[in-house]
């Protein structure tokens, strides 16, 4: 509750994500990413004494002094007040074009000069459809006060601006700009608060940010120098400290600003910044400033709700209501235009009807009758009532067992499947393609060390032997024993010098961002901002290097046992310092430390390491290349072909003072104007990365597949949903997974599109498309293309836009005829861009975006439908989703099972609801054939809003909950075959539509004909006429729907009874209390009048017959694939009871 869902990041490309996810070449059009120091060594103190050169242009001060306006901490998530709810709330629900439309006709029933109908036949209508909805809006804002109101009640202790003494317990809501925050262990953070010292020696805190962007591991956050290691008692002199930095922004991983204290400018950086719905972990105490606060705060403006989006079937819902009301509007015309000339000729004679003999006048009069008299024709309460079945729907999958997996015990509940929205339950039932990640999707995550090579000599780490280590392999050649893999791997025993094995092995435990969390009960958690840090670390330790923490934040602990193994034989700690980190990034796609050895002491004080570990490619182009390149060249490819992810690390030495004078040429970058800081930081970084480095070794590293994810993959195709994968993993790691999840098979045709230039990727695509023409007709089709090809077929511009190229319409063309497409060292932006493309060439392609990281979240947005999966990459991919599961397997049930069931439920409630409102309607324009088109209704007043909200809502309410086509009893509701019925619209499109309104106007026909005819055309049996019509109607529409029912249940039974017995209690009930021109009308229809009985009879009859003539007719001729899978199954099933029924009845006889 303490923050909205899902922050979004604006700039996903700068997060740290996982090394795999962002091996791709070089992105010439991406902007340069954002180098930033870590907290123990940012922000820097000022050298110059004059003020920083950008320290003039921000535009912000904040100083416990007070002074300046700034947002209250008072967080509202509300809509409306208990005063601006009725008209805001009203307001809000005229936007949409039907309640407009049901206002428009109310209006118009006021007017007598044109109206046959009582104001409140059409006034019910509206206040039936906007109490609803109003209801329905209150109560969700109502929630959102209440958790509000908590949220702002809490308390923390504050030293408020210009007070003098203590801290003092404040509400949060009360909390301002400049204050000074005290924070404990496990507090939550009330605001955005710049961080000035800690309980830490080095002034660091950790904050869980698990409620503000779903990730698990704790994030580290620094002090500036000159205030760190002010005791708590001592605090009072932060309050003469003086900050001025940017203005609010909702970028969650930016802020730049200048702090003066004592004296001293330094810079400070979104490495100091606690941000709000935070929280203080492994820190006793913390202190800081205020610097945005409420509305203000970052987690506040990324709050911001996404597109709009809307399922395929509710788009022909709203064109079938805009062509119904054309037809409305044709209708009105005709007769109109009747009406006027009927007036024309024979006011004069029925003179008593004082009508006006202009026939123009006449019909101009009539036209808006019968808009009024025909505004049934649109289902106005179809809206409504498809909100609240798809919020029930939407239910149903939060409560579906089948998708709870596991207990989380921090967050102590339950995981299961989300529903974030109810407005695309049915389109998940419509999906052709499935844009996915891999890795944390396909794959668990969980990363584990499988091989390193070294000397491009491959060892196993399976066995726990490793190379040796420990101050014995001094200045001697060192061995290395690599174990079998348990696949007969022949073992081998290489010679490898000590600088690359020693190196390499200290290089797993220090060159890292892993933060080691210790419970009270002794056990020890690794966090790390990817999984893979974790793989490296465990796998250091395994064998005998270990690392154990850090000592005053900036120098790493490393227990290197001698016998090579964790805990055995003599152990040497040896202590690493951490002088510089130039830390990973999507753009950079490596990372590097500058590190020197403290204890025991360096053999040369004057050197300090350079070490970079990153993508292959990456590395590759930074090394100097030496005799061994190839063969690691050929053991980086076979890992790749094995699945596995592979990652490289190099080193070089640098004296201390080329060390100083880079640190203190960074340390000055961070004083400059953002703009010209990141350039200087890209320059920085080339100059101690590209240059010098030598290839140290490279590790592989295993991710293992989901549960069940080939199958799944394999029940998806056979629902003819089409796959394509975005991985950055290298192209022969992405077909070697591709074939293991059953994407990319032996049978399938397989494309491979790898070209430098537009032009080549031209001419492949043209190969690719003519061989897939012309040949290999019903063979299965699959593409792999690469992320630097792909740049010579799409790119983003600098909003990230799509900006396609001339191969476009060719890839387009090509990808759209494989069932299975694998786009390997993509980047996240490409991610979104290709689900872009797609929809751009195929519009009416339904696409669903599925991912686990933050590096997901464009792919899932830029989706007509998005599903996070909750990961060990957080929860940002959930929480930006439209649907959280838990596993890819859950894909299956929430597509086949629950997207398909929800489509058959309001596809079929949809054209029910178009049916009946159409049987109901048009005897009112039949009618104008025998009153001169005057515009004269048919039904009385009350009668006409009651049909759609009382005497047929509950059948349709009831069956579009709890209908099903199958019986779950008796056949497997999720084989894949069924989906096709949903995803080709064979229950509700313009066709299937176009057939129930044309049925409608047959069963109209038939309900007013048929009592017109055999009661004749006496005015004095005028009500009866309308009566049986009307009792026709209801019952016709009732029958149908039960015949039309697939599964009943008692629930469905009472439903519709009920239904039945509301109409014919009011029937009686109203003609006692009703207008004296109705009494006496139903007793005498039903009781004396003997036609009617028959006419009933008849009616039920006919309407059940040719319904069940006619589902036998789809069930045993057309057969639609459900029906032929119920057929099949229900076969099977009879037939396994006979054989059962045999058995049983030959034992008892014997």
């Amino acid at each position: 509750r303490d923050a909205p869902l899902m922050p979004k990041p604006k700039r996903i490309e700068e997060q740290y994500g996982s090394y795999e996810d962002f091996q791709e070449p070089e992105q010439p059009k991406e902007k340069p990413a954002k180098f930033k120091m870590p907290p123990k060594e940012q922000p820097y103190e000022k050298v110059p004494d004059e003020e920083p050169s950008g320290g003039g242009g921000y535009p912000r001060t904040v100083q416990n002094e007070g002074g300046g306006e700034f947002a209250t901490n008072y967080i509202s998530t509300t809509s409306y007040t208990r005063f601006t709810f009725l008209p805001k709330a009203t307001a809000k629900q005229y936007k949409r074009g039907a309640n407009v439309y049901l206002l428009f006709i109310a209006i118009l029933c006021c007017i007598p000069a044109i109206s046959p109908l009582m104001p409140i036949a059409a006034v019910m209508p509206v206040v039936f459809v906007l109490s609803i909805s109003l209801i329905r809006e209150g109560m969700e804002d109502y929630a959102r006060y209440k958790a509000d109101e908590e949220l702002n009640s809490k308390t923390c202790l504050v030293r408020s601006a210009g007070a003098q003494g203590q801290f003092k317990d404040v509400m949060w809501k009360d909390v301002c700009v400049g204050d000074l925050v005290k924070l404990h262990d496990r507090d939550w953070i009330p605001a955005d608060v710049c961080l000035f010292t800690s309980s830490a020696e080095d002034g660091a805190a950790f904050i869980d940010t698990m409620d503000l962007d779903g990730e698990t591991n704790l994030k580290r956050r620094g002090s500036p120098k000159s205030t760190t290691g002010i005791a708590l008692e001592d605090t009072g002199r932060l309050a003469k400290a003086v900050l001025k930095c940017v203005g609010p922004s909702g970028d969650l991983y930016s802020f730049d600003g200048t702090l003066t204290f004592e004296g001293k400018t330094l810079a400070v950086s979104e490495q100091n910044i606690l941000l709000r719905s935070a929280r203080l972990r492994n820190t006793k105490w913390a202190v800081g400033y205020v610097v945005y606060t409420g509305e203000e705060s970052k987690v506040m403006m990324n709050s911001r709700s996404g597109s709009v989006k809307q399922s395929a079937l509710e788009t022909i819902v709203n064109k079938g209501i805009a062509v119904i009301f054309l037809t409305q509007l044709a209708m009105a015309v005709i007769s109109a235009g009747l009406s006027g000339g009927w007036a024309s000729k024979n006011c004069a004679t029925h003179w008593y009807l004082k009508c006006d003999a202009s026939g123009a006048k006449t019909g101009s009069m009539t036209f808006w009758t019968y808009i009024i008299l025909l505004n049934s024709l649109i289902p106005a309460s179809l809206i409504v009532t498809m909100e609240i079945v798809k919020v029930v729907h939407a239910r149903f999958i939060d409560w579906d067992h089948v998708l709870v997996k596991q207990y989380d015990k921090k967050e102590e509940k339950w995981r299961r499947a989300e529903a974030h929205t109810s407005a695309l339950n049915e389109g998940l039932g419509q999906i052709d393609y499935v844009f996915s990640d891999k890795t944390g999707t396909l794959t668990e995550n969980k990363m584990e060390l499988r091989y390193v090579c070294v000397d491009a000599e491959v060892y196993s780490a399976d066995s726990g032997e490793w190379f040796e280590t420990g101050p014995a392999a001094n200045n001697r050649p060192i061995s290395i024993k690599a174990s079998g893999d348990g696949g007969g791997t022949e073992q081998r025993v290489a010679s490898v010098n000590r600088s690359s094995g020693y190196t390499f092995n200290r290089m797993l435990a220090v060159c890292q961002t892993v933060l080691i969390e210790r419970e009270p009960d002794g056990s020890v958690s690794y966090n790390a901002d990817s999984p893979d840090e974790v793989a490296l670390v465990l796998g250091g330790r395994g064998f005998g290097c270990e690392f154990t923490g850090k000592q005053g934040g900036d120098t790493a602990l490393v227990d290197v046992y001698a016998s090579g193994k964790q805990g055995q034989g003599d152990k040497v700690e040896e202590q690493w310092k951490v002088l510089n980190i130039i830390p990973f990034s999507s753009k950079r796609k490596r990372m590097t430390t500058i590190v020197q050895r403290v204890n025991p002491p360096p053999e040369d004080p004057n050197e300090c390491q350079v070490w970079m570990k990153g993508a292959d490619n990456v590395i590759r182009d930074r090394i100097i290349k030496g005799p061994l390149m190839e063969k690691y060249d050929n053991q980086l490819l076979y890992f790749s072909m094995d699945g596995l992810r592979t990652l490289c690390f190099s080193s070089k030495t640098i004296s201390m003072d080329e060390q100083r004078r880079w640190a203190d040429e960074w340390e000055g970058a961070t004083l400059l104007p953002p703009a010209e800081r990141e350039a200087k930081f890209e320059d920085l970084a080339k100059e101690v990365e590209d240059s010098g480095m030598n290839l140290v070794g490279c590790t592989a590293v295993e991710d293992k597949l989901q549960q069940n994810v080939p199958e799944t993959i394999v029940r998806l195709a056979r629902a003819k949903i089409n796959l394509w994968v975005l991985t950055g993993d290298k192209q022969e790691t992405a077909i070697e997974i591709g074939k293991s999840t059953n994407l990319l098979t032996g049978s399938m045709k397989l494309f491979i599109v790898n070209s430098n230039s537009e032009a080549e990727v031209n001419q492949r695509l043209d190969t690719c498309l003519s061989d897939a023409v012309f040949n290999n007709e019903g063979q299965k089709k699959g593409l792999v293309i690469d992320g630097g090809t792909l740049n010579f077929i799409i790119e983003g511009n600098q909003d990230g836009a799509l900006v396609c190229h001339s191969p476009a319409d060719k890839f387009v063309a090509l990808a759209t005829q494989c069932v299975s497409v694998v786009v390997c060292r993509s980047s996240p932006l490409q991610k979104a861009l290709i689900v872009l493309l797609v929809k751009k060439y195929v519009p009416t392609m339904r696409s669903l975006g599925i991912g686990d990281g933050a590096n997901d979240v464009p792919m899932i947005r830029a989706a007509n439908i998005g599903i996070g999966i909750a990961g060990l990459e957080g929860m940002q991919a959930a929480r930006a989703s439209d649907y959280a599961i838990q596993q890819f397997q859950d894909l299956d049930r929430l597509l086949l099972h629950h997207g398909r069931l929800s489509y058959f439920r309001v596809a079929n409630m949809c054209t029910y609801f178009f049916y009946k409102s159409w049987t109901f309607t048009l005897p009112q324009w039949m009618f104008g054939f025998y009153n001169g088109y005057s515009g004269q209704t048919f039904y009385e007043a009350l009668y006409v809003p009651s049909f759609n909200m009382f005497f047929t809502a509950a059948p349709v309410f009831a069956r579009a909950v709890l209908d099903t086509d199958l019986d779950v009893s008796k056949a497997n509701p999720l084989l894949p075959e069924l989906y096709h019925v949903s995803k080709e619209d064979k229950l509700f499109s313009p066709k299937v539509l176009g057939a129930d309104l044309l049925l409608s106007f047959v069963h109209a026909a038939a309900c007013y004909w048929l009592p017109m005819l055999s009661f004749g055309l006496d005015d004095s049996d005028l009500w009866q006429e309308s009566l049986a019509t009307y009792s026709l109607i209801v019952f016709v529409c009732t029958m149908r729907i039960t015949c039309h029912t697939r599964a009943f249940t008692i629930p469905l039974v009472i439903a519709y009874t009920a239904s039945i017995a509301l109409y014919m209690s009011w029937l009686f009930t109203y003609d006692s209390i009703g207008t004296l021109t109705i009494r006496g009308a139903a007793p005498a229809l039903v009781n004396e009048n003997a036609k009617f009985k028959y006419l009933v009879f008849m009616a039920l009859g006919a309407t059940g017959c040719s319904e069940l003539c006619m589902r036998w007719y789809i069930d045993n001729v057309t057969m639609t694939n459900v029906d032929v899978v119920r057929a099949a199954k229900e076969a099977d099933i009879a037939q396994e009871g006979d054989r059962r029924n045999k058995e049983a009845s030959a034992s008892q006889n014997a």
